[in-house]
């Protein structure tokens, strides 16, 4: 989970318009020092010689709690000193419900992390890997963005919902009251406006965007501890899985691969129940539970 929350980080400098002078480059060297004495522990994302100078006008200091991190500028960027970002760090086989500076209320499912401001400015862009269900605020005067690997979604005030873990090739927004514009980050040029009960979607291997009409309450299931699946493959239905049951799962065999899978539970069926009826679905399927690992072969 840390190194995503790095990734996050890291995309938040790159969009920071910060000039630097001369007096920045100690600081990148001392940056430069921080990242090498972690690179053993995390995967670094390594930098292109233009960006350097640019980066080198900030640089994290972690806290002891993974709670916040903070992110400070150089004296050539005054009105972004001191900012304060808040982490928020869901385990697998939990969920949590927080409350934003501007009192929009965020659920936030198995597996995903939160980074947002202490205290939100002209706009409010936070930054989210996984999945949460969003009810904003409305501020007309404080557009509320929600930015993932993959997009953008901007609301004024609203209720939706995004999924977008690294770890799956498709993300989604799906609106159930308001407006939202879904922006994507290999299409610039391309956004999508959604009214309620749609949703767009985006393949990161494909790079296809698909807009459709859903049933919402399905989206939802999930923020009431009920599982719904929907024509997805064993591999996904395997992250599922590990988010919801907090299990690490093993897939030992290939031959699912064409497999698609559809099936729904409430919030009080465990993951035997889950993997009887998989055995069900998909013939020939075997699995075994060992304390908090599972193998499907």
């Amino acid at each position: 989970m840390r190194h995503i929350v790095d990734e996050i980080l890291w995309g938040i400098w790159n969009e920071l318009e910060v000039e630097a002078d001369q007096s920045t480059e100690a600081s990148y060297r001392k940056l430069q020092a921080r990242i090498a004495a972690r690179a053993h522990k995390r995967r670094i994302v390594p930098l292109l010689p233009a960006q350097w100078l640019r980066i080198a006008a900030m640089f994290l200091l972690p806290l002891v709690s993974v709670a916040a991190t903070y992110l400070y500028m150089s004296n050539r960027a005054p009105e972004m000193a001191d900012m304060q970002l808040v982490e928020c760090i869901v385990p697998n086989g939990e969920m949590r419900t927080i409350t934003l500076p501007d009192s929009s209320k965020v659920q936030l499912n198995s597996g995903s992390t939160l980074i947002y401001p202490q205290h939100f400015g002209k706009t409010r862009d936070i930054y989210l890997n996984g999945e949460a269900y969003f009810s904003v605020a409305r501020n007309e005067k404080s557009p509320f963005v929600v930015k993932t690997m993959d997009m953008e979604i901007e609301v004024l005030g609203t209720v939706f919902n995004v999924s977008a873990y690294t770890d799956s090739e498709n993300s989604s927004a799906t609106l159930e009251t308001g407006k939202v514009n879904v922006r994507f980050k290999n299409q610039p040029d391309a956004s999508v406006v959604l009214t309620p009960n749609e949703q767009v979607s985006y393949n990161r291997n494909s790079g296809l965007v698909n807009r459709q009409t859903v049933k919402v309450d399905n989206v939802l299931a999930w923020t009431k501890g009920s599982l719904i699946i929907q024509n997805q493959s064993i591999e996904e239905v395997v992250k599922i899985i590990e988010r919801r049951y907090a299990l690490k799962v093993y897939l030992n065999s290939n031959r699912y691969r064409d497999e698609r899978v559809t099936m729904k539970f409430t919030a009080e069926k465990g993951v035997v129940d889950c993997m009887n009826v998989l055995q069900c679905l998909v013939p020939n399927l075997k699995y075994k539970i060992d304390d908090d690992k599972l193998y499907i072969y």
